[in-house]
């Protein structure tokens, strides 16, 4: 029952898309975004201290129409697992940013998060809650910012190595900062693809499929990118 209810939500937050009702006639975009997400034990402690993980995700991102460059993320941590279905997460990340309009720009970040899932038959859910210190070349204020995410999973019957994917992640600013930062909504992601496994019992898969990108901007017209998304998982 649990699983039907959070699919169901997710279906449509993907279908329909989350964004407040003072966006208006946004800006719209295509792209591509590329991501490589891995995370595991950390080998030299494993012995004594089993809960110590490794965290790392790399981004390389395309927009003004898949034609040109738009961001590139590196984003290593570290966690301990804290129960038998979350993990606490810390790391530090570095983004290189060349917006559609304006000079280009580094960000540097220091984050915390928790991550959880857990397995219903044939349906994954997780979550993944994130707090953001953000310090932009742009600006001397320090960014607080946090992000909510929940995903859904289902391996399909007559496909085992394939998989049905939803989630749906929300962006809030915590306070307004002098490069351009507004308390409030910041942005929304919504995504719906499928999910391949070589085998079954793989460690590695990749998910593809459509990402909903909506983007809140105080200074200017709100954007909305219609993106290919591609990501790799070990």
């Amino acid at each position: 029952m649990i699983a039907k209810k959070w699919g169901l939500w997710l279906a449509l937050v993907v279908s329909t898309g989350w964004m407040p009702t003072a966006m208006a006639q946004p800006v719209a975009d295509t792209g591509e975004w590329f991501a490589i997400f891995a995370q595991g034990d950390i080998e030299p402690f494993r012995e004594n201290s089993p809960n110590l993980k490794w965290w790392f995700d790399g981004h390389l991102r395309y927009l003004d129409d898949a034609g040109g460059y738009n961001q590139s993320i590196l984003r290593p941590g570290v966690g301990v697992k804290i129960t038998e279905h979350a993990v606490a997460w810390v790391g530090y990340a570095w983004i290189h940013t060349d917006p559609v309009a304006g000079a280009e720009f580094d960000e540097h970040r220091i984050w915390q998060q928790v991550t959880w899932s857990n397995t219903y038959g044939r349906w994954t859910l997780a979550s993944r809650s994130r707090l953001e210190q953000r310090f932009l070349e742009t600006g001397d204020d320090l960014g607080w910012r946090f992000r909510q995410l929940v995903r859904a999973q289902r391996s399909l019957d007559l496909f085992p190595r394939l998989s049905f994917v939803v989630w749906d992640e929300a962006f809030f600013h915590l306070n307004d900062t002098d490069w351009g930062a507004r308390i409030g909504f910041d942005q929304n992601r919504a995504f719906g693809g499928l999910g391949f496994k070589r085998t079954p019992d793989a460690k590695g898969r990749v998910e593809f499929g459509y990402l909903n990108h909506t983007l809140d901007i105080p200074s200017g017209n709100d954007r909305t990118h219609h993106l290919l998304s591609v990501n790799f998982y070990y």
